[in-house]
């Protein structure tokens, strides 16, 4: 009797193609499927069924550019699954890892006895002290988002501006210093440009961590620190991404949030030919977000808001919409 194949995990060979740790460290996951199905010869459900809360419909969702997956706890089950060190995704070292150091890519011109190598802007699988990220907030650390608006003004060529808006209050019992972010664009005239916006009482500089194009990490350092029980308003906005053939944005949500707005203000249009909205949980699952939608028209723009409320760390929400552009 035929016995049933082992639970996927990406080969060493695989391991060791540079252009699949590139895509790993972009989190770049249409990239990093397809080369599992090229190199590897994994189906969409031979990769996808070893992964909680990972489906095979949503692979192919993202296989075709239709969804990302920026969730960390995702992310973090896809690398423990499949068995891909946490490096590549530039995490701390996952505990099934041993001491030996994960393939070397192909014409480095180093072998696998070499030292191990540490990488530089690493980041930790949980949140660092004064980061504020998906951490519990019962913890030590933890910040609480009572609002998080986020404004996209996009011009009629399709060059964006987004302004954040970060409505923070420290629920844990240590100080906040600071907090990680990443935005992430299809299409870039260049790196993003992300600058500090003014906060009472408070100084942010931008420390950027890892830059390509399309895809900027980067943390908010907040001066003086956010105390125990106080409460700020941390904003930053960025220029450079730009819309051109796909009409969505996706917010990952990195904390506890009581509230969330997304406007979009696009220019050189008259009206809205259709509009969606998904509120992604963090087990995968994905709602109708349509309930707290609405759209208008202004002079030659379209504006759309979304509200969410009650929004958990490890969520999602989706705003797709397609405008018409003729203005005669």
């Amino acid at each position: 009797m035929a016995q049933p194949a082992p639970p996927y995990t990406v080969s060493p060979e695989l391991l060791a193609r540079g252009e699949f740790r590139a895509a790993c460290e972009a989190r770049d996951f249409q990239v990093i499927f397809r080369l599992m199905r090229k190199y590897d010869g994994a189906s969409q459900d031979r990769v996808s069924s070893p992964v909680p809360g990972l489906t095979q419909s949503r692979v192919s969702r993202v296989m075709s550019g239709e969804s990302r997956i920026a969730s960390l706890t995702l992310v973090e089950r896809i690398a423990d699954a499949l068995r891909i060190p946490g490096a590549y995704f530039l995490l701390a070292p996952r505990p099934w890892e041993t001491s030996s150091p994960p393939p070397v890519p192909a014409g480095s011109g180093s072998s696998t006895s070499a030292s191990p190598i540490t990488r530089v802007g690493s980041l930790p699988t949980q949140a660092a002290p004064g980061e504020g990220g998906a951490a519990a907030t019962s913890g030590a650390y933890g910040a609480r988002e009572t609002r998080l608006a986020v404004t996209i003004d996009i011009a009629a060529d399709g060059a964006a501006h987004l302004t954040y808006e970060h409505e923070l209050v420290n629920v844990g019992s240590l100080p906040i210093t600071r907090l990680a972010r990443e935005l992430w664009f299809k299409h870039t005239d260049d790196i993003l440009d992300i600058q500090a916006q003014p906060s009472p009482n408070h100084n942010v500089i931008i420390q950027r961590v890892h830059d390509i194009p399309g895809l900027s990490k980067f943390a908010c350092q907040i001066f003086p620190a956010l105390q125990p029980g106080e409460s700020a308003t941390i904003g930053y906005t960025c220029e450079k991404g730009r819309f051109v053939d796909e009409l969505y944005w996706r917010q990952s949500i990195a904390r506890p949030t009581d509230a969330f707005v997304l406007t979009v203000r696009q220019a050189g249009v008259r009206r809205l030919l259709g509009c969606n909205a998904i509120e992604e949980r963090a087990d995968g699952l994905e709602l109708s977000a349509l309930d707290g939608l609405s759209w208008r028209n202004d002079a030659d723009r379209v504006v759309i808001d979304l509200t969410r409320k009650h929004l958990t760390a490890g969520q999602a929400v989706t705003l797709r919409w397609d405008a018409d552009h003729d203005l005669a």
